[in-house]
């Protein structure tokens, strides 16, 4: 037999949304459906029903939808269950109250089936993601406070075994791919953290060789590279109307893409208990000023020249470089050599010229990157 369908709750009493929604997902999930608030609740307490996703039309007949997403919130239902808000018409303020309420996504309807379902999906491996981290931290914290284990890890130094700052650094590396990924589910790259990390390891590394004024040590380096994958984390608080837009975007919407780079801070204060200090300080540098730019025309504060963070320097180029060989909404990918170039005649704003030095001197290894870790379907 094959495997059961997972069910999807569709809240609505708008009978042209929920043929839409159903005619996208019903051949991947059983869709329950409510036409209220009232229903909407009863579906969401029901243990005989595992839901995989909750869309819910911001129209609801006789409850605030905020009041759901409160009740949802003090139930816990959200913590592995992600709610998407459709609506026809919402603006920015509700947008973000939306967000702020708990839900995983905005969707302005009518939208095409394919978006529907790609925002269904991407919701539910965001919370099967997060799923998976707190489960890794629980074992984690439970071998630590073992003391047994302990005792034994810090006998295990001479190679047969782990040690407790290596388990730590083990676990610190795959939180930082997780964490990265759940935001490059906004984005049409597979890929992307996993080549700006290497980029970054190989900058870091010439830097130590050839810049030794740098100051950066190889715990740096390792640091700083697992770090780079947190630099989009603030795109997880950005809507998909805005992520997601094929056109221009407006002044205002260009505004909102920016904030990503505070937003993504609010994440990282969130997340500092799950972080070594020297951890969260890179992530945190990285994230609000891979933007900026050398010659004082970034954002989101307008740093210059050796002001940035070094660590933010690295990360802008390679950042700023793979993002022109990835596929966007408005866009075609660029070829390797047309991205390097431009980066080299100052198309993407000015870096460093100790940093773009290094960029230099390491093209072929930088191809070879892109190359390992190219996107399967560029």
């Amino acid at each position: 037999m094959g495997e059961s369908k997972r069910f999807i709750l569709l809240s609505t009493c708008s009978f042209k949304l929920l043929n839409d929604v159903s005619k996208a997902l019903s051949d991947e999930y059983e869709i329950v459906k409510a036409i209220d608030g009232a229903q909407t609740i009863r579906a969401i307490s029901d243990k005989s029903i595992s839901l995989a996703c909750a869309i819910i039309d911001l129209n609801q007949p006789n409850m605030n939808v905020f009041q759901i997403l409160n009740l949802m919130k003090k139930s816990s239902v959200m913590k592995y269950i992600p709610v998407i808000m459709m609506a026809e018409n919402i603006d920015e303020e509700n947008a973000q109250k939306c967000l702020d309420g708990g839900a995983e996504d905005v969707v302005i309807v009518p939208v095409a089936a394919s978006k529907i379902k790609f925002a269904v999906n991407r919701a539910i491996r965001n919370k099967m993601y997060i799923k998976e981290l707190e489960e890794k931290i629980s074992n984690s914290e439970a071998h630590n406070n073992n003391p047994d284990i302990s005792a034994d890890a810090e006998k295990t130094k001479d190679g047969s075994g782990f040690s407790n700052r290596e388990d730590i650094d083990a676990l610190q590396h795959e939180f930082a791919n997780i964490i990265g990924t759940l935001a490059e589910f906004r984005n049409f790259s597979k890929n992307h953290i996993k080549r700006v990390r290497e980029i970054t390891r190989t900058l870091c590394d010439t830097l130590i060789t050839f810049f030794p004024e740098s100051k950066l040590g190889k715990d740096d380096v390792d640091c700083i590279a697992d770090a780079s994958c947190y630099h989009d984390v603030g795109k997880l608080l950005i809507p998909d109307d805005i992520i997601l837009k094929p056109l221009k975007l407006t002044p205002s919407e260009f505004d909102m893409i920016k904030s990503h780079t505070t937003k993504g801070c609010e994440i990282l204060d969130n997340l500092k208990e799950f972080q070594t200090e020297k951890m969260y300080h890179y992530s945190w540098e990285i994230c609000r000023y891979h933007h900026e730019r050398y010659d004082g025309k970034g954002y989101p504060e307008k740093l210059m020249g050796e002001n940035i963070p070094l660590s933010a320097q690295i990360v802008s180029i390679a950042d700023a470089f793979d993002a022109l060989m990835t596929n966007t909404t408005y866009r075609k990918a660029i070829d390797f050599e047309k991205a390097y170039s431009m980066v080299l005649e100052g198309e993407c704003g000015m870096f460093s010229p100790r940093i773009t030095q290094c960029f230099k001197m390491n093209k072929d290894k930088i191809e070879e990157i892109s190359k390992q870790y190219a996107d399967p379907y560029a």
